[in-house]
């Protein structure tokens, strides 16, 4: 059977000299107030809806304990 290549074409990789200092501090930047009003609005959503909130901890709170603490794996020995 044929390998088919993919269709998903990468941008071209920039050349030239690196971002300067001040492209990295307005991007820093930039991020800070979206995260910012990402916290106002959560912040809103949860006065407004307390009992969500709480299921959605709830929720949070077990998927990343599945993802970060797996089952123990059960170790099965065979009889001779």
């Amino acid at each position: 059977m044929e390998e088919m290549p993919g269709k998903t074409q990468l941008p071209p990789m920039p050349s030239g000299p690196p971002p300067d200092e001040a492209a990295f501090q307005r991007g820093i930047a930039l991020g800070r107030d979206y995260a910012s009003l990402a916290v106002r609005r959560v912040g809103a959503w949860a006065e407004e809806h307390p009992g969500q909130m709480l299921l959605a901890g709830l929720a949070a709170g077990f998927v990343l304990g599945k993802l970060l603490f797996p089952g123990r794996k059960q170790v099965i020995e065979e009889a001779d």
